[in-house]
């Protein structure tokens, strides 16, 4: 058991909503680093292409891989400082960050509202969905995190961006309307491996409740710009349901008739529960996805949803 690094609190609820066993591998997961994850820029390679040139350098990948990625086994020297890096035909990103914007698979000449943007890496994903056309709103509210989001839109070759340094819930100001939002909402973090999370303590489970209003906010924002027929992904780096399957619960009742929940179509993660908190919630969460430690990853949530009606 690998408790002493997590928080009692935390560990206390998951139980209450997991269970025993899997709050035991969630616990001991999280202790865990993750190997490098390839994401090839497609605006410039293909995979087989940059595997192939990576590997004459002493590069060497594990056999399996998902969602288009290649995962780092052996570097003869720091990935960051090769030509392939430098130039842009790769990002190393989680695994799990790749799924909004590959679920989400913006089309070419769409408008596009990344809600929250910075430092880019899931931009330039769908850029290259959109193969650098259409309109691209990177929206970032910390001045801070702009130039990390400069650097990476321009080392990846992407210009079909516009930067907006500003909080996105203002975004309904400008009165535009979008074929597709991404929503990586900030969250409590609770689900990221411990070595890339340095927020897990006992003051976050008062901050769950201020996350979770924020995420309601910028969903509703999101929500009032999209055009009907155009589609949302919300997600977050998070195992509590006050971010996952009680946000979407609450936002389907808020906008009862207006949203389908459409199946994410990977074969990772299992669909959010209907029940709990000895609570039965809309029929749909059933079509979101929750992933958990254990499964390879960091611990996420993230379902996408398509605007029926206004």
């Amino acid at each position: 058991m690998h408790e002493k690094s997590i928080p009692r609190e935390f560990s206390d609820r998951w139980r209450r909503f997991y269970g025993e066993k899997p709050t035991r591998n969630i616990l001991e997961i999280l202790e865990h680093s993750d190997p490098r994850i390839i994401a090839p820029n497609l605006l410039y390679t293909t995979k087989p292409e940059l595997k192939q040139s990576l590997e004459k350098q002493g590069f060497r990948f594990k056999s399996q891989s998902q969602l288009g990625c290649l995962i780092l086994d052996f570097e003869p020297f720091s990935i960051v400082a090769s030509k392939e890096y430098l130039s842009g035909q790769f990002t190393i990103q989680s695994l799990t960050s790749i799924i909004p914007p590959k679920s989400l698979n913006p089309l070419s000449d769409s408008l596009v509202a990344d809600m929250t943007a910075s430092p880019g890496i899931k931009t330039c994903l769908l850029a290259s969905s959109m193969k650098n056309t259409g309109t691209i709103f990177a929206i970032e509210k910390s001045k801070k995190r702009i130039p990390a989001l400069k650097s990476n839109l321009a080392r990846m070759g992407v210009y079909n961006t516009i930067i907006l340094n500003g909080d996105a819930r203002s975004f309904p100001k400008l009165d535009i309307k979008v074929d597709h939002v991404l929503l990586d909402a900030p969250c409590s973090g609770t689900g990221l491996k411990l070595s890339k999370n340095k927020r897990l303590e006992p003051r976050l489970i008062k901050d769950i409740k201020r996350h979770s209003q924020v995420q309601k906010e910028l969903l509703d924002k999101a929500w009032s710009q999209l055009r009907v027929n155009g589609t949302l992904v919300y997600s977050t780096c998070s195992l509590e349901p006050e971010e996952g399957e009680v946000q979407i619960n609450e936002f389907l009742t808020r906008h009862d008739g207006e949203v389908r929940v459409l199946p994410i179509k990977i074969n990772i993660g299992v669909p959010g529960s209907n029940t709990q908190w000895d609570t039965v919630y809309h029929s749909q969460i059933s079509k979101t996805k929750r992933i958990f430690p254990s499964q390879g990853m960091d611990g996420f949530f993230v379902t996408l949803m398509e605007k029926v009606t206004a």
